[in-house]
């Protein structure tokens, strides 16, 4: 026979009001009394009907999180962090990719806050705030992750860049490089323009000129970078900064391709998540990214916009760091 919540309940030892709550997460409950709930729904095999529970709370317990692109394991840490997160809640994620175009995340946004989700978490291409604004319905619950806009009225949770960019660039300065190329994301992003800023602002600083022979644009995605290199190197570059992961792996791939030796024959600045990746790749500057922390904070804001839609917006800016890995 099938467990009712009424059963659930006697084998936790609680009241159905604490099971329901619980499951609906409709008001707190102690992690410790939520863990005797979610065991028994286990142990019992308890399957809640979904749609009298939807009708009943109004809630789906679905957060959306729209990303720019799937493949890249920046993004996929962001995803796996949020989930982890919120499923402490009893709420599901819901993922759509939108390869960094615009129409595709200003559909995905129209479909996911039509009665899909309870929420939304936006990586964002869209290249104005007011095309957002106009998309997402009024006080509906929104985080927007690893990129802003300078008017922008939703909450927000980004990483700079700009200090540890810097610091890598000026690093490449004082090993005797004059001749530093750049490989640069989309320039509506602002994560993207916020690098290229420190790595100009650090040219800058040590009075070598910024030339824009040396400046190639990507799409921030995987296969973008491959071209430039060979064109930077032909300009003579004996260092590389590049703007992101996948366009970074792309320089990795062509250097070693190439018989190009990271380390000797070319210095390198790029950026990641994990050290070890590249660390037997050869010696290179390294832009650590806090992502996990960014994640964690993005799962936590957005089941605290559902509670409270109306609280007042909030901006978390997290720092990244300059390492150097490799032998």
């Amino acid at each position: 026979m099938k467990a009712t919540i009424s059963d659930v309940a006697k084998h936790a030892g609680v009241s159905t009001a604490t099971v329901s709550h619980v499951i609906n997460n409709t008001r707190f409950v102690s992690d410790s009394t939520r863990k005797k709930v979610m065991d028994s729904i286990a142990a019992l095999d308890y399957s809640p009907n979904e749609m009298a529970r939807i009708l009943k709370t109004g809630k789906k317990n679905l957060i959306g999180f729209i990303v720019p692109d799937i493949s890249n394991e920046y993004f996929a840490a962001l995803i796996e962090e949020v989930e982890r997160v919120i499923s402490r809640k009893s709420y599901k994620l819901i993922v759509t990719n939108t390869r960094e175009n615009e129409q595709n995340e200003l559909d995905s946004i129209k479909t996911l806050t039509s009665g899909m989700v309870d929420g939304l978490i936006l990586a964002s291409t869209a290249r104005k705030f007011a095309t957002l604004q106009e998309a997402i319905p009024d006080d509906f619950p929104v985080v927007l992750v690893d990129r802003t806009f300078p008017d922008c009225t939703f909450h927000s949770l980004t990483i700079s860049n700009h200090s540890a960019v810097y610091q890598g660039v000026r690093e490449m300065i004082d090993r005797g490089h004059t001749k530093i190329g750049y490989i640069a994301g989309l320039q509506h992003i602002s994560t993207a323009n916020e690098r290229l800023q420190a790595y100009k602002a650090a040219l800058t600083d040590c009075n070598i000129p910024v030339r824009s022979e040396l400046i190639c644009f990507g799409d921030s995605m995987h296969n973008s970078a491959s071209a430039y290199v060979g064109t930077l190197l032909e300009h003579g570059c004996s260092a590389i900064a590049i703007s992101n992961n996948a366009m970074a792996e792309d320089v990795i791939y062509y250097c070693h391709k190439h018989g190009i030796v990271i380390g000797k024959d070319i210095d390198l600045l790029t950026s990641n998540l994990d050290d070890r990746r590249y660390y037997y790749l050869g010696k290179m500057g390294y832009v650590r990214q806090p992502a996990l922390e960014l994640a964690r904070a993005a799962g936590e804001q957005i089941m605290e916009c559902i509670v409270n839609p109306s609280s007042p917006a909030k901006d978390k800016i997290f720092q990244a760091s300059y390492v150097e890995i490799g032998n």
